[in-house]
């Protein structure tokens, strides 16, 4: 099967339940109900033979009497039941199933053997399997959320294939958070049949996907991820955080997704020669496809770096050094035009350390100047937007007016610095646009803050230097790979 085909797996126009259920906390019941309510486009057929309606659809009681076509079948049934429902899917000429049951390779030799069937039979009559032991696909083209979970992803240019479906739906919920949005998911499960190498390829020539994340735990018998991988790569990134590193985490996944951990150190190797993007924390995974998303990617490994204070600095240059970025010093023609916008004992280098200036024309102005320098490749703003701290001051505490009147005074300051970042914020946006250069902010304030930044400006920020640093070095080593095509 062409691997365009899999557009019918994630845009289907009818979709059909397999062990539908009306009892609630079912997963029959559930997923249905994260379908409807994801407002799919398409048909949807339910299918029970103990039950009349599902959530006010008609219950069939086989695939074979929906009187119309079906591009993809769920089944959420149990596992010893599965390899009948396989056939009368094949005879009803559906093309792909999503099977969410387990108990299949991932619970040992007896599940294996039935998988093996399971397999046999779906290629007797040309079916696509996911899974089994799956949770589930989402696509944001046909609102389809056929997911376990009531997770209700942003819409967005990063697709994802997981073989855990928990770490999965994980990352939806936390793009969720942090204003990064999907485009397709697919929890990939024990992999009987299509497999990572599968779902590599189809992101990789997807128009609609920029980012390739992925979950992986192991290889499946026979499994050639190579070639995939570094055809995918070359195109666009890929973003692979790999479980299964140690001894106990590849026994960990052996009885999860039956996958096969393997030499952690050739894997390594082999996707790093392949152009992947190794992450090493869920964490870490998250906050680098926000960047690759949003960002355009360095042309080298030169930082500038501007900061409120100077310690901040200094924590931000030793974290691009050790991550294998230059700082370089600022050229006397920089220093000269800055010197014009900050007291004379401001740092004179790179970091340019504003030295505590609260307002917010000198920020954006030494923002402008350090971003047009040639001298650097990707900047990293920090204390580019700031919420509001509580003043420690109780209001029933009775003070001299002169003391009250100039608490209200900074009060007030702090309130119209606070809320309008739009002005820094538009501006940074309006700079990398036209410098095409990374601009990453850094802001001390909680999780909603980050996420408007991105969905309002479509400006990147983390809350730590750290976090921003590890993002701009891996987009520093894939734009390192795309220029040799071989090594980064």
């Amino acid at each position: 099967m062409k691997n365009s085909n899999l557009d019918r797996l994630f845009n289907p126009k009818s979709i059909a339940m397999v062990g539908a259920s009306a009892t609630p906390f079912k997963w029959g019941s559930i997923i249905p109900l994260n379908i409807l309510k994801g407002n799919y486009r398409g048909k949807f057929f339910p299918v029970n033979p103990g039950i009349d309606r599902v959530l006010g659809h008609e219950c069939y009681p086989t695939v074979m009497d929906i009187p119309e076509t079906v591009d993809v079948a769920l089944v959420s049934t149990p596992a010893k039941t599965v390899p009948g429902i396989v056939k009368q899917c094949g005879e009803k000429g559906i093309p792909f199933l999503v099977i969410i049951s387990a108990n299949f390779s991932e619970t040992g030799p007896r599940g294996a053997a039935l998988e093996a069937q399971v397999l046999e039979t779906a290629r007797q009559h040309g079916i696509r399997l996911v899974g089994p032991n799956t949770m589930g696909i989402y696509s944001s083209r046909s609102d389809l959320h056929a997911l376990m979970p009531p997770t209700m992803p942003l819409k967005g240019p990063v697709s994802m294939f997981s073989q855990s479906g928990n770490v999965g739906v994980q990352m939806l919920a936390w793009g969720m958070d942090e204003g990064v949005g999907f485009n397709k998911f697919v929890s990939s499960g024990n992999e009987g049949d299509l497999n990572s190498a599968d779902y590599l390829q189809y992101f990789a020539n997807d128009e609609d996907t920029r980012v390739i994340l992925a979950y992986m735990e192991g290889l499946g018998p026979g499994l050639d991820l190579f070639p995939a991988v570094q055809a995918a790569s070359l195109q666009k990134p890929v973003l692979l955080f790999k479980g299964g590193r140690t001894d106990a985490g590849g026994k960990a996944a052996a009885s999860h997704s039956g996958t096969i951990a393997g030499s952690n150190r050739i894997f390594k190797a082999a996707m790093h020669q392949a152009g992947v993007i190794e992450i090493h924390t869920s964490q870490a995974l998250m906050d680098c496809a926000k960047a690759f998303s949003n960002c355009p990617l360095p042309r080298g490994n030169r930082v500038g770096i501007l900061t409120r204070g100077g310690g901040w600095g200094v924590i931000t240059s030793d974290s691009c050094e050790e991550s294998g970025m230059e700082v370089p010093p600022l050229p006397d023609v920089l220093i000269k035009k800055i010197d014009k916008l900050l007291p004379s004992y401001w740092s004179r280098g790179n970091p340019v350390d504003m030295v505590a200036a609260i307002s917010n024309d000198p920020f954006l102005e030494c923002l402008e100047i350090l971003t047009g320098w040639d001298g650097v490749d990707a900047v990293i703003a920090l204390g580019a937007t700031r919420a509001t701290a509580k003043f420690p001051f109780s209001e029933d505490v009775t003070k001299p007016p002169e003391v009250m009147r100039a608490i209200e005074k900074y009060l007030k300051f702090r309130r119209t610095i606070s809320a309008q970042p739009d002005a820094i914020l538009t501006g940074i946006k309006r700079l990398a646009d036209t410098t095409e250069k990374p601009i990453v902010a850094v802001s001390i304030g909680p999780d909603h803050l980050h996420r408007a930044t991105l969905q309002d400006y479509q400006v990147v920020s983390y809350p730590t230097p750290e976090r921003a640093v590890r993002a701009i070095a891996h987009m520093v080593n894939y734009a390192s790979f795309k220029k040799t095509a071989r090594f980064y």
